[in-house]
């Protein structure tokens, strides 16, 4: 069942102090962008940075508004408006969690606290109900009664990102987007929040669109994946089959620059240059 449909999604944004032809000049940072997620399926979206890819994570929990095109989430078309009713509404289908887990948690509140308050904006549940909910969504993310009564600054990474999750599933999304949800954190750190939000995602059927520019991650966390170059999508499959056999030479060129033993920088540029040639006859390139 398709829990996430996106059609023809275009966001610019206007170049300040660039004025063409008497107006205000605007860049395109989403250009015609559609894709579905299913109940319970990955979605990976990736690009080197400027491609559009926040952008869409944005749009999708309404901080942006497309310029046009339109977003549903299980059938019903999401407002196009950032009025408090609109964003309340959104907030009920769609949660977003950000890539820095240091900054997007407010200090003064303990995990408890913050997930309570998550249920009380999504009017999931009142009272002793609440703080009996929060403890199980704390739990869900591996943090104990111990953790749960501590301020941030007194938590690690890692755990500030699970506070971040749990705060996001209070809502009880049909979607959550994350936007390089791990790459603040170590290696190690990774790999459990990771499995973490694998383990979430079969138990729940929730929906996920995993933003990064890590391949490896997305080769871990994902069913299919998204390519996207200056604000378009430029190939889309399989996860695996993406990663192992890919038909276009922007993914060959993101493949060939991810460090490794093997690793040559002269067949990086190789592939550079000869994805610039292309581009000028390569379907759906903007040059």
């Amino acid at each position: 069942m398709t829990v996430l449909e996106v059609d023809n999604l275009v966001k610019s944004f206007e170049d300040r102090g660039v004025v063409r032809r008497g107006r205000s000049a605007r860049s395109v940072a989403v250009d015609d962008v559609s894709f579905t997620v299913g109940a319970g399926e990955s979605l990976g979206i990736v690009g080197e940075s400027g491609s559009g890819k926040t952008t869409i994570a944005r749009m999708l929990v309404g901080l942006e508004l497309q310029d046009s095109g339109t977003i549903a989430v299980n059938g019903r078309t999401l407002v196009r408006s950032q009025s408090s009713r609109a964003r309340l509404r959104r907030a009920k289908d769609v949660q977003l969690v950000f890539q820095d887990p240091y900054s997007t948690l407010d200090p003064r509140l303990t995990p408890l606290e913050c997930v309570e308050a998550s249920l009380k904006v999504a009017q999931r549940g009142t009272g002793h109900d609440r703080r009996a909910r929060a403890k199980e969504l704390l739990a869900q993310v591996g943090l104990g009664s111990r953790e749960a009564g501590l301020r941030p600054r007194h938590l690690s990474g890692g755990q500030r990102q699970r506070v971040a999750i749990a705060r996001a599933l209070a809502a009880d999304p049909a979607v959550l987007v994350m936007d390089e949800p791990v790459a603040a954190l170590d290696v190690s750190i990774q790999a459990q929040i990771l499995q973490l939000l694998d383990d979430i995602r079969r138990e729940s059927g929730t929906a996920y669109v995993f933003i990064s520019h890590d391949l490896a991650v997305v080769r871990q966390i994902t069913d299919r994946a998204l390519v996207m170059q200056r604000g378009r999508v430029v190939e889309a499959d399989e996860t695996a089959k993406l990663l192992e056999n890919p038909q276009h030479p922007y993914t060959r060129l993101l493949l060939a620059s991810v460090p490794s033993p093997s690793w040559n920088p002269a067949e990086v540029s190789r592939l550079r240059a000869e994805m610039m040639s292309d581009m000028r006859d390569a379907e759906g390139i903007r040059t």
